[in-house]
């Protein structure tokens, strides 16, 4: 067993904030390069979760091989800090004489699922899945523990009557299970005997090349399949297997399977259900559309685009093919290039956008000039990582007008830069706040927000008190849950 990898001291923060009338939208942080480098770095990224950790691999072949990483920040969603890099291969349980390991799913407890080219092993050198999981699980409220753990190795599923090949693009959710793709393109679930355990069961659907590509919670499953005229695009499973060609997702937005082209894939899934997808437009190219509710939206906004994934929020990002290849974020009837949005220096384009999380962190890959690549998280500048408690004094009414006086004192050991803005996200519906700044956009789109204070919020301070005005005509109890902004940077 190789020894723990500890901190990469590659890892730098990007740049540093020209003196512009408004701070950028995102601080943009190097996790690695594809220079050349054999030292543990996040060189090639795959995906995040909900607290900032990130996968990818390292080495490139030019260290031995391709090797799994994970890289966990200070904190939480804290996405200027240096974090620390594990290297999985360090951990027991990975198949004997692997030659390369790759993850490629991660989720919010720290699990990770991926493949490994392990010598021995069908034709000798075969996609073998595995689990890692950390000897002590992330908390529900994101005390991390990425440093170590161990793992487990999955024999290759022979699937009756097409036999025993690679498999590939492990991910899995929250519960610990994972869906695979195994030979032939057919779809593979293990579900652990307890939830995030690391023994279970397999299963497998024989009927349709339909290889998924997310599972969400609830175990539902997307992804493509090309092999028929029913089957050919993307798809929605939910429940046990068989696959069901209602399963079949199509739209008059996009040509119709008949056409004799594969339609599209199913990217992503979300908590709800919800879907990025690219398609082929009726009207013309590859376009980003979001599915929710049986409904579908071209999101694209006439862009040649593409969708790598969506978070809880239906905040979607990829690419699109303008000028040149560029990340986007694609959320309320907008897209957004990602160049634009952020502080990094050194002429980086950013690329591609390859995930979302709640907090609304993405992970992004780009170039610099002369072609070196580069892995790129970025974090809204207006996410406060402090522990902030808001406090709410009673709510006075009259009529069908509501008012609440509340503070914030910040209970970090560092200053909050203000102004200092609190959301109010899953406020009742039916109620208005007459007083608010906005909505928000990056951080959490879509809840209202007021800034409660224009000055910085010092270690251990507490704000003055700010009222909020409410107007709720149906005289509802109002009820949501405050969130704590910071920065000049857009909310």
């Amino acid at each position: 067993m190789r020894k723990q990898l500890a901190v990469f001291v590659l890892i730098v923060s990007m740049g540093i904030l020209s003196a512009v009338a408004q701070t950028p939208v995102y601080h943009a942080n190097l996790l690695g390069l594809s220079d050349g480098r054999t030292n543990i770095q996040v060189e090639s990224p795959t995906t995040l979760n909900r607290w900032g950790q990130v996968i990818g691999t390292y080495g490139g072949g030019l260290s031995g091989g391709t090797h799994a990483v994970l890289w966990s920040p200070a904190s939480a969603n804290d996405g200027s800090s240096l974090g620390t890099l594990f290297s999985i291969e360090s951990s027991a349980g990975l198949p004997p004489g692997t030659a390369d390991t790759w993850p490629t799913g991660l989720n919010d407890r720290g699990q990770v699922a991926g493949f490994s080219y392990t010598p021995g092993q069908g034709d000798g050198n075969q996609r073998q899945s595995w689990m890692w999981r950390p000897t002590i699980l992330n908390s529900a409220t994101g005390v991390l523990h990425g440093t170590s753990g161990s793992a487990v190795t999955f024999p290759l599923i022979t699937i009756i009557p097409f036999g025993t090949a690679s498999e590939y693009n492990q991910q899995i959710n929250n519960k610990g299970m994972i869906s695979a793709s195994g030979i032939s393109y057919r779809a593979l679930v293990w579900t652990p005997a307890v939830p995030n355990g690391k023994s279970g069961t397999w299963v497998y659907d024989s009927n349709h090349a339909a290889a998924p590509s997310a599972i969400n919670d609830a175990g539902q499953i997307t992804g493509v399949s090309c092999e028929s005229t029913v089957w050919n695009g993307p798809y929605l499973h939910s429940g046990a297997f068989p696959l069901l060609d209602s399963d079949v997702l199509t739209s008059s937005l996009w040509i119709p399977p008949t056409s004799g082209q594969c339609v599209g894939y199913g990217a992503a899934i979300n908590s709800k259900g919800h879907l990025a997808i690219s398609a082929a437009s009726a009207a013309n190219g590859i376009r980003a559309y979001l599915y929710r509710n049986a409904v579908v939206t071209d999101i694209s906004t006439g862009l040649s685009s593409h969708v790598l994934g969506i978070n809880s929020l239906d905040q979607v990002v990829g690419y699109a093919d303008t000028d040149t290849r560029r990340a986007y974020l694609f959320q309320a009837g907008t897209a957004l290039d990602l160049n634009t949005l952020n502080d990094s220096t050194g002429g980086l384009l950013l690329k591609q956008a390859i995930a979302i999380n709640i907090a609304g962190q993405i992970l992004a890959t780009g170039v610099y000039p002369g072609g070196t690549g580069a892995t790129i998280l970025l974090t809204p500048n207006a996410l406060v990582i402090n522990p902030v408690v808001v406090a709410k004094g009673p709510m006075q009414i009259s009529g069908t007008t509501y008012s609440q006086t509340i503070t914030a004192q910040n209970n970090g050991t560092t200053t909050i830069t203000g102004p200092i803005s609190v959301a109010l996200d899953g406020l009742t519906a039916g109620v208005t706040l007459t007083n608010k700044t906005g909505k928000t956009v990056y951080s959490g789109p879509g809840s209202v927000y007021a800034n409660i204070s224009s000055s910085d919020l010092p270690a251990g301070a507490t704000t003055a008190g700010f009222t909020f005005v409410f107007s709720n005509p149906q005289l509802k109890t109002i009820n949501y849950r405050a969130r704590v902004l910071g920065s000049a940077a857009p909310r």
